[in-house]
């Protein structure tokens, strides 16, 4: 095997700029920049222990490069992640309270009663017939102290859908201040939220939710608190309230409720004034809470209005537009300025802008376009939700004219929110950077799912790939790496960057490996080679992601040895992280090729390989302590204790995976920190068994669903819990399916047999492997 030549360390420079550095250099400003990261190697490795089980060598290698990118230099300056603050995206306590609260009374007390009895109730009526009010007013009753409140509006970025369960779940965990992490299954979501709501008092208020589905998943009872679920919820195939939820469904007003809420709007002399136009107003106007604020909105600002005039202009339009109507009057009284921004918000693909956002789109002075947003506010156009930021009523949204100057705001909307995307990715060791994240993720995600993206808008969008890139990697969010990717290579193709477009797809296959997808990954790798000139043209992170896709899906060393010498080759001068990451490689390799001769009976040989990798891995530690790269010291750190274990040195082995899992936790990757546990369970004694379950466990809630790491998990704890080995046996060849069909390493072989041969009744896992004493 032969190697280049190593480069001395030296300072590294910033991710981004080596990655960069790779490009065409006709291509630097391209959205090919976005090539941020390289793969895992290796999907696992085997091994016997006192237990009968095998220890795993996970994806591993060179470690999906956007880790090592972001946590290691400029992105995040401290080369640690620091302590995790809270992160909101929301304001925790609830809205102000309606008071008074017309006409609902009786419905209150429902909601309260039932949520002491049940724990969860929803509260359940159409739009405009205060829902959100009387949920409100029960969450304070429930709970008079702010900080026993927390509240989330569920409404999502998007104008014409509703969010998505996932993003719903990371919704409801930011506002519970929990750890987002992969969130691998809806039944981890709901522990965490158990977890975090149980004997504490608080009331969460999910507000504005539209689909069973979206909440779902939540737990039906949590002692001590109470979760009031709020919305339409509309029924659909499929997605029906169960029988056993609490459902309190609001109707409409009495009428006498609905003067009575007029009154509280406009003096009394004006409704007693003409008793039969407001008789005629009652009937047909009064009984929804929404509909009934806005005519009193109106009447308040035109005193000199007879009711009897407001009605005839009301029974002229479409009775089920009513509000549109009464916004198309309050539209005319609005200055030029504050139509034109009223425009521009509804034409906008994300559903709310705070004033940074909104200042942008208007290409006016931020005090004009505050005193625009306060007067289109003031008329009921647009509501105030979370924290300075604004969303058009869904009724001003089909009123307001088609904006003359569109594609010059959007273009002035994307190039700011991509500058502030690049801002705080620099910056994300600090609150305030993650915090604005938090808040705007999902609209750079809006934004980047643009249908038809304007050519001037390609560097934007790629900077705003990139930075979502950083930030769902460093909240180890790989379904939402996936989405960013999946809509940058949309982008791509609708403008014909074939650079972009490999780009993205170079992402994907990244992404694929590191949820344990190696099918995806093969074609994502076969779709951004295909859209390259030829192998001396490649990036170095091609060479790479080849090199991962091959070990993934098979046993091809020549194939995985020639990538890596072409990744070393193509590797700019005193790239000390990128010669840190071949020498990790290259150990890999190593310690396949070892576990491969060992299961083959070549012990001598599997020895001298593994002690090869011990030297090579050393070397890769001091580079990567040398450059300040947490995460490469990490990955090092596990390979040692691989090699430390097949030279039969367990004590060494304990140690080096305990300094892994403490610098994974400080890098931020919780998937190492999963991967560690399972080798450290692997290796405990017969009599230390419920340590080694609380360990595979703890790994199994931060696993991909799918993967090697995953099965063998669940082969270890077949072996570990007898009486639950055959759910553990399926559950392990479900993580193996995606090998099903397409070549396979003989590790992914050898632990579908042992899954398969776990026997019917109680005994324990049986099969050796090589001694590797």
């Amino acid at each position: 095997m032969s190697f280049p030549p190593q480069q001395p360390p030296g300072e590294p420079r910033s991710r981004l700029a080596r990655l960069r550095s790779t490009l065409p250099r006709n291509r630097k400003e391209s959205l090919a920049a976005a090539l941020a990261f390289a793969p895992p190697l290796g999907a696992a490795i085997i091994m016997e222990t006192a237990f009968g089980f095998f220890l795993p060598l996970v994806p591993t290698g060179l470690t999906i490069g956007v880790a090592l990118f972001l946590l290691s230099t400029r992105w995040l300056r401290r080369r640690e992640r620091p302590p995790k603050p809270r992160e909101s995206a929301e304001p925790l306590r609830l809205p102000p309270p309606v008071k008074p609260l017309i006409g609902r009374k009786a419905e209150a007390e429902e909601v309260i009663d039932q949520a002491l009895e049940r724990g969860l109730v929803i509260v359940r009526g159409v739009a405009g017939i205060g829902t959100s009010a009387l949920a409100v007013n029960a969450g304070w009753r429930l709970a008079p102290e702010t900080d026993r409140q927390r509240y989330a509006d569920l409404r999502g970025q998007d104008p014409d859908e509703p969010e998505g369960t996932l993003s719903v779940v990371e919704r409801v965990l930011r506002t519970l201040d929990c750890p987002l992490g992969p969130i691998e299954s809806l039944e981890g979501a709901a522990q965490k939220v158990f977890a975090a709501l149980q004997h504490t008092g608080q009331v969460l208020l999910l507000d504005n939710v539209e689909r069973w589905s979206q909440v779902a998943w939540l737990p039906r009872h949590v002692p001590g608190s109470w979760v009031i679920v709020a919305g339409e919820l509309k029924a659909g195939a499929g997605d029906a309230v169960p029988a056993d939820v609490a459902v309190v469904q609001i109707g409409l007003l009495d009428a006498d409720d609905g003067v009575a809420l007029l009154r509280s709007r406009i003096a009394e002399e004006r409704i007693e004034a003409d008793p039969v136009a407001t008789e005629r107003l009652t009937n047909l106007f009064l009984r929804r809470p929404a509909i009934t604020v806005g005519i009193g909105r109106w009447l308040a600002e035109n005193p000199q209005v007879p009711i009897a005039t407001l009605v005839t202009d009301l029974e002229q339009g479409p009775h089920d537009h009513t509000l549109q109507v009464l916004l198309a009057m309050q539209l005319r009284r609005v200055s030029p300025e504050a139509q034109r921004l009223l425009a521009l918000f509804a034409r906008a693909p994300i559903a709310e802008l705070g004033i940074d956002g909104a200042t942008a789109l208007a290409g006016e002075s931020e005090p004009d376009v505050e005193q625009a947003m306060e007067e289109l506010s003031q008329h009921g156009l647009v509501e105030k939700v979370r924290t300075s930021r604004v969303r058009v009523v869904d009724a001003a949204r089909a009123i307001a004219a088609p904006p003359k100057d569109w594609d010059a705001a959007w273009q002035r909307l994307v190039e700011r929110f991509a500058d502030r995307a690049d801002f705080f990715a620099e910056r994300l060791h600090q609150e305030e950077a993650r915090r604005w994240f938090g808040i705007e993720d999902r609209a750079l995600l809006q934004i980047l799912r643009t249908r038809q993206p304007s050519p001037r808008a390609a560097g934007p969008l790629g900077r705003i790939a990139d930075a979502l890139e950083v930030w769902f990697l460093l909240e180890q969010r790989h379904q939402e790496r996936r989405e960013a990717a999946r809509a940058l290579t949309y982008a791509a193709r609708t403008l014909g960057d074939a650079d972009v477009q490999a780009t993205a797809e170079l992402r994907l296959c990244l992404i694929a490996l590191a949820l344990g997808d190696p099918r995806a990954a093969q074609e994502h790798l076969d779709n951004a080679s295909g859209l390259q000139a030829g192998v001396e043209s490649w990036p170095v992170q091609l060479h790479l992601a080849r090199a991962a896709t091959l070990l993934a899906t098979g046993d091809e060393f020549a194939a995985v040895e020639s990538s890596l010498v072409q990744y070393g080759q193509a590797l700019p001068g005193g790239d000390a992280i990128g010669q840190a990451t071949r020498w990790i490689n290259m150990a890999v390799l190593r310690i396949r090729r070892g576990q491969v001769c060992g299961f083959e009976g070549r012990t001598d040989e599997a020895n001298r390989l593994y002690a090869d990798a011990l030297g090579t891995l050393v070397q890769a530690l001091g580079i990567s302590e040398q450059a300040g790269d947490v995460h490469a010291q990490a990955h090092s750190r596990e390979l040692l204790a691989l090699v430390h274990w097949y030279l039969g040195r367990a004590h060494d082995a304990t140690r080096s995976w305990e300094k892994a899992v403490q610098l994974y936790e400080r890098s931020g990757d919780t998937i190492g920190q999963a991967r560690c546990q399972v080798h450290q369970a692997a290796a405990l004694p017969r009599n230390r068994r419920g340590e080694a379950v609380r360990l595979l466990r703890s790994a199994l809630a931060r696993l991909p669903t799918t993967g090697v790491s995953t099965a063998l998990a669940r082969l270890h704890l077949a072996g570990a819990e007898p009486r639950n080995a055959q759910r553990h046996r399926e559950k392990g060849l479900d993580a193996l399916a995606p090998w099903d069909g397409i070549a396979e390493p003989l590790q992914v072989t050898e632990i579908r047999r042992r899954l398969r041969s776990i026997p019917s009744t109680d005994s324990p896992v049986s099969g050796t492997l090589h001694d590797p004493a």
